[in-house]
């Protein structure tokens, strides 16, 4: 656990020796477009990993942050995450982008295995026979009463979120070598991953939307679609559940 300055301090210069750094957020929410900042985490050795608290209050997590500017900004870094884009959207709600290269390693394992499901728990638990945490022990099942990662103590939040930094750094190392037994390096390298930076700009941007038009057209669909019925119906010369 990372929170008093000196020992943030501390952290950065560790972290800016480093070549490559697993990095992670902790946040109140999956839309990372409205989500606030929980905390951060951060790996770059198997089995260990920091957790640096980041306070409601938006003006005490842009002090911390301003503390990892340096590091954030530096090129020679390539930041590893599990579906990093959401990590990095959530940070340039707080005016911060990840210069260096990135590695997503939900995209190294699509590339690698295209079919099936692609989370951090199934893939710790195929790839290195491990079971996480899951995050419904922190804060409840999926429902009304479900609450945030803000509402758990930081002592539970630190091991569980390292604990995330740390599994998708040996996911990576695990992945990495299967890219070239796959024989997918180039369309991971210059095809998918290149294109997280891209996407995240343009979720950040978002897109104007003509709710008129939409709604008038909406309504000609509608007419279409049953006439297209009509159709089928007079087709089959009897009526059923078309759907």
């Amino acid at each position: 656990l990372v929170q008093t300055e000196k020992d943030i301090q501390q952290l950065v210069l560790k972290l800016q020796q480093q070549k490559e750094i697993c990095f992670d957020t902790e946040t109140t929410g999956i839309d990372a477009n409205e989500a606030e900042l929980v905390g951060m985490s951060f790996s770059f050795t198997p089995h260990e990993a920091y957790y640096v608290p980041c306070p409601a209050n938006k003006n005490e997590t842009l002090s911390i942050l301003n503390h990892f500017n340096v590091l954030f900004n530096q090129p020679t870094i390539t930041w590893i995450g599990q579906n990093i884009k959401y990590d990095m959207l959530v940070l340039k709600w707080y005016d911060i982008e990840l210069k260096g290269n990135i590695y997503d390693t939900m995209l190294a394992h699509y590339v690698i295995e295209p079919e099936g499901k692609r989370s951090m728990d199934l893939l710790s638990t195929q790839y290195l026979q491990y079971e996480p945490v899951h995050i419904e022990e922190l804060i409840g099942k999926k429902g009304k009463t479900q609450g945030t990662m803000r509402d758990v103590e930081v002592e539970k939040i630190k091991d569980y979120a390292a604990e995330d930094a740390d599994i998708t750094l040996q996911l990576k190392q695990t992945l990495h070598p299967l890219l070239k037994e796959k024989e997918v390096e180039k369309v991971f390298y210059e095809v998918e991953n290149p294109l997280v930076k891209v996407l995240t700009d343009m979720e950040f941007e978002g897109v104007k939307i003509d709710e008129n038009f939409l709604k008038d057209y909406s309504k000609v669909l509608d007419t279409d679609a049953k006439q297209a019925e009509e159709n089928v119906y007079k087709a089959a010369e009897v009526r059923f559940n078309l759907a």
